[in-house]
C-alpha cells in the first residue's frame, strides 16, 4: 500500500547541453621586479539571491552541503516510520550534481523513484539554511525544477499514484496549479491531503483550501496567510478562526518551542507540548519531521491525540542530530523515546 504522494513530476523537451569549454594555457607573464609570487586568490563561486524580504546580515561563513528542502525532508522523515508500507517521491529535479545527491539521499532513506523526473536545462531547487549556534536557523528557497519545470496538466500515471496513496503530502514548493490538480485527484479518491503553507509568501487559492484535509502552518506562516497577530495562543486560535472561514475544517499548527495544536471545526483544540529534547543541535527539517510522523500515525488509524503526540517525539529526536536528513529517526528509535515518557 503506498503510504505518502506528493507533487507529481515533469516532462520537459530537453535541450541538449553546451559543449564542455576548454581552457587554454595562458602566456607567461613577464616578470617583475617588484613581485616575484603570486598570492593565492579565491576561486569558490558566489551566488546572489533575490529575497523578498529581509534576511539578517552577517559575516560570511563556511558552510557545508547537505540535501534538504520541505518536499525532500518530509518524504524521507516518511519511510523508516510506517508498518509495512511505502513512500512514493513525486517531483522533479535538475540533471545535475545536487539532483544525484537528492535521488541518493532517498533511495538510502527508503523511498520509492518511480515517478520521479530529471528535467534537463533547469537546476534542482535547493534551500540556503543559515544555521545559528543555538540551533535555530533562517532559510532562503530556491525553486528550481520542482517549481519551473512543471507541463500544464499532470501526467495521468502520477495522478494514479496519488489515487492508490493512503495519504497525500503537499507543500508550496511547486505552483499551486499542481496541487490543485493533484488534491483534486486525491478527493475523488478519497484520499486525504495535508498542505503545508510553507514556499510561496502569496495568498492560497480558494478552491485549494476547500480540497485539503488538514492545513499545516507554523505561527509565522498562519500570520502571513491571515494577515492577524499570532504572538500568544489566544491570537493563534482566531487566526485559525479565519482559516476555517476560508473553507478548511482543520487546521495543525507547529508552534516551534510551545509544541504544537489541531485545531477541529468546532471543537476544542487538541493541545501537543514538546518533548524536550537532551539538547537542540539543529532545527532544520523538525517541522517537516512531524508533518511526516503526523501523516504516517493518521494512516495507521492512530487517534489525533496519539499522532499528534508520536509527532512530537519524532520532531524532539531530530533536533538533536545536525542536517535535515541525517537527523529523521528511525521507528524504532521514536517508539523507544514514547516508552520512557
Amino acid at each position: 500500500m503506498r503510504t505518502v504522494a506528493t507533487m507529481p513530476p515533469a516532462t520537459s523537451h530537453s535541450r541538449p547541453r553546451p559543449p564542455p569549454r576548454h581552457r587554454s594555457p595562458s602566456p607567461p607573464l613577464p616578470r617583475s621586479p617588484w613581485s616575484s609570487l603570486a598570492p593565492p586568490t579565491q576561486t569558490s563561486m558566489s551566488r546572489s539571491i533575490g529575497c523578498p524580504r529581509r534576511v539578517r546580515p552577517s559575516p560570511p561563513a563556511l558552510a557545508r552541503l547537505s540535501p534538504a528542502g520541505r518536499a525532500l525532508t518530509r518524504r524521507a522523515a516518511a519511510p523508516p516510520l510506517p508498518h509495512g508500507r511505502s513512500t512514493f517521491f513525486l517531483g522533479c529535479v535538475g540533471s545535475d550534481a545536487h539532483g544525484r545527491l537528492i535521488e541518493d539521499a532517498l533511495v538510502d532513506r527508503g523511498v520509492r523513484l518511480d515517478r520521479l523526473q530529471r528535467i534537463e536545462a533547469t537546476p534542482t531547487g535547493h534551500a540556503v539554511v543559515m544555521l545559528q549556534e543555538n540551533g535555530q536557523n533562517s532559510i532562503i528557497i530556491v525553486g528550481g525544477a520542482n517549481m519551473w519545470g512543471w507541463p500544464d496538466e499532470v501526467e495521468a500515471e502520477d495522478l494514479e499514484v496519488v489515487k492508490e496513496a493512503g495519504i497525500v503530502l503537499l507543500q508550496r514548493e511547486i505552483p499551486d496549479r499542481v496541487n490543485l490538480q493533484v488534491a483534486k485527484a486525491a478527493q475523488r479518491a478519497n484520499v486525504p491531503v495535508i498542505l503545508d503553507v510553507g514556499g510561496m509568501e502569496g495568498p492560497l487559492p480558494k478552491e485549494l483550501i476547500n480540497l485539503v484535509d488538514i492545513l499545516s502552518p507554523n505561527e509565522t506562516e498562519l500570520a502571513r496567510l491571515t494577515g492577524m497577530p499570532t504572538e500568544t495562543f489566544e491570537q493563534i486560535t482566531h487566526a485559525v478562526m479565519k482559516c476555517h472561514e476560508m473553507g478548511t475544517k482543520q487546521v495543525l499548527v507547529k508552534l516551534g518551542e510551545k509544541g504544537s495544536a489541531l485545531f477541529i471545526e468546532g471543537q476544542e483544540p487538541i493541545r501537543q507540548p514538546i518533548i524536550t529534547a537532551k539538547r537542540v543541535v539543529d532545527t532544520t527539517g523538525a517541522g517537516d519531521t512531524f508533518t511526516a510522523a503526523f501523516a504516517v500515525a493518521l494512516v495507521e488509524g492512530k487517534s489525533k491525540t496519539e499522532c499528534l503526540k508520536f509527532a512530537a517525539a519524532a520532531a524532539s529526536l531530530c533536533v538533536q542530530v545536525k542536517g535535515a536528513i541525517p537527523s529523521m529517526p528511525e521507528r524504532t528509535t521514536v517508539m523507544k523515546l514514547l516508552d520512557s515518557l
